[in-house]
């Protein structure tokens, strides 16, 4: 029988009903309840909770942790919200370091101290502030989403202090020693896919995702649709991070000599793989039409850096690197951030704040020319 009646004691009633399975727990939902009243208020509570079972409504947080709630509801959630590897990120920060410490509290027993502790715990453990800070964000945001489902009636990360982590230290080569690098790679499979990270400030993913049909050479433009990520061990192109990373770049002169060059000995050696060729269009590949490996193109740069004789540096600093200059020579921080495919002009100098003094000096000598000189 899905649902009955009791009366206990006069005017005080037992409702049971039961019906499907628990999403969270996997259980067979139970559900008791006591009213005061008639026997009619008995049999309208009773109709109530029967309807919420069917219409899969019915949530009882009491018996569901944070573990389940995490595992069962938000992740299957965020995995068609976000790409896989931003989603498999967070299943990472969630199961390494959230669930094991505070995963069998259950939620509605969760308080900001279970949180604090967790995190206490990760920085006790040898975990960075970034890291730290970054669980807590993704907890806070499934905890959330577990109040707009009003599993929660309130989100107990909101009481929580995460770390602050600090503010990294860039390494920005000069453009002397960028030049070198390409130098030195010249005539290397990396040198084409450098000088577009060199001369466009683009993304490791993003330089080996561009295919021929979004250059244009005549107009000197590239497009930027796409990145080259590796995700459980699979090349994948996914789509930008976010819409103001889907850009269009405009090329220097030098980069379309380049890609011109590039793609006549692409054509060439299209003709002599033969039936090998993956036609993929892409203007970076590893000598077959297939694309090139992210992480081999990074070992492929570190050992150019060391063939030039420069200091080590990240394949990333060459991004860091076409900023800076471009800010340095007064082009609008507006035009770089967009460039750049960053969020807001707000993030781009928050990163590229070392420009600032210079960016100051220049803005007085331009007061200085237009108004020195002159009585007040």
């Amino acid at each position: 029988m899905r649902g009955s009646l009791r009366e206990e004691s006069p005017g005080r009633w037992r409702v049971q009903a039961s019906g499907g399975f628990d999403e969270f727990t996997g259980r067979r939902r139970r559900v008791v309840r006591r009213v005061r009243g008639t026997r009619k208020d008995a049999e309208r509570e009773l109709t109530r909770v029967l309807r919420d079972l069917d219409d899969g409504t019915w949530a009882d947080p009491g018996r569901t942790t944070l573990g389940q709630y995490l595992e069962r509801r938000w992740l299957p959630h965020a995995a068609t919200r976000v790409r896989l590897k931003t989603w498999t990120r967070y299943e990472g920060l969630l199961r390494l370091h959230v669930i094991p410490r505070i995963g069998r509290v259950k939620l509605s027993k969760l308080r900001p101290a279970h949180i604090q502790a967790a995190l206490d715990a990760m920085l006790a453990a040898g975990q960075s502030a970034a890291s730290t800070a970054q669980a807590y964000r993704v907890l806070a945001a499934a905890l959330r989403q577990a109040v707009r489902w009003q599993v929660l009636a309130t989100n107990p990360a909101a009481g929580v202090s995460p770390p602050r982590p600090g503010t990294p230290t860039l390494h920005v080569p000069e453009a002397k020693d960028v030049r070198t690098i390409l130098d030195v790679a010249r005539g290397h499979v990396a040198y084409v896919p450098l000088v577009l990270a060199a001369a466009c400030g683009m993304r490791r993913g993003e330089v080996l995702a561009v295919r021929w049909r979004d250059v244009d050479l005549a107009a000197a433009k590239l497009r930027v649709v796409a990145s080259l990520q590796r995700v459980r061990g699979e090349l994948r192109f996914e789509s930008p991070k976010t819409d103001r990373s889907r850009r269009t770049i405009s090329l220097p002169p030098f980069t379309v000599d380049v890609l011109k060059r590039h793609r006549k000995e692409q054509v060439e050696r299209r003709l002599l793989v033969g039936e090998a060729w993956a036609d993929l269009d892409l203007v970076v590949d590893r000598g077959d039409g297939k694309p090139l490996d992210p992480d081999t193109f990074t070992q492929m740069f570190g050992r150019q850096v060391k063939r030039a004789g420069l200091p080590r540096m990240r394949l990333h600093d060459l991004r860091h690197a076409y900023a800076t200059e471009l800010l340095r020579a007064g082009v609008h921080p507006k035009v770089v951030s967009e460039a750049l495919g960053h969020a807001n002009v707000a993030f781009t100098m928050n990163v590229y704040q070392h420009v600032l003094p210079t960016m100051g000096e220049r803005a007085a000598a331009a007061i200085e020319t237009a108004l020195g000189g002159r009585s007040t």
